[in-house]
């Protein structure tokens, strides 16, 4: 009898180990990989058709990746390459930088394209959030804040709100 309760013991151990190993394996299959060049690409896009009067006539899209977290220089190339499908220019820029290279009127001070600016990013297992803005000028501006989450396999603009408004 002992012996018997031995080999259970012993069986149920490894099977115990076994079974702990396979559900931790997979648990670690599921943890989504943060691409940021594209968690970046849809919370930007994400703000694009808000306060869509901002981008009349847009000749440039100027993306300031100053508070960008988490970011490679291949990240920054594939959001610039994202934004290709707007047919605009695409850079990467600051607004000081966009006023030193003249793509602004200096009358009304009104920039001759849309400027994307990431203040906040808050990053969690399967969700980040994001506040910027979109800025043409002083009084054209808007403040969002974005949700990407990890669903259905892939990473996804899932909300995205204005938070204030110039």
């Amino acid at each position: 009898m002992q012996i018997r309760t031995k080999r259970f013991s012993l069986r149920f151990s490894f099977l115990s180990v076994v079974l702990f190993t396979v559900i931790t394996a997979g648990c670690a299959v599921h943890a989504p990989a943060k691409d940021m060049g594209e968690i970046y690409s849809l919370a930007l896009d994400a703000i694009m058709p808000i306060d869509e009067g901002l981008n009349s006539d847009m000749k440039f899209i100027a993306i300031d990746t100053s508070h960008f977290k988490d970011m490679d220089e291949a990240d920054k190339t594939q959001i610039l390459q994202y934004f290709a499908k707007y047919n605009v220019e695409t850079m990467e820029a600051t607004y000081e930088e966009l006023k030193e290279k003249g793509l602004y009127d200096p009358e009304t001070t009104v920039l001759h394209g849309v400027l994307l600016r990431v203040e906040k990013t808050r990053i969690s297992k399967n969700r980040v959030v994001i506040e910027g803005s979109k800025y043409r000028a002083g009084n054209g501006a808007v403040g969002v804040k974005v949700t990407v989450a990890y669903k259905d396999g892939k990473w996804q603009a899932t909300k995205a709100d204005m938070i204030w408004i110039s």
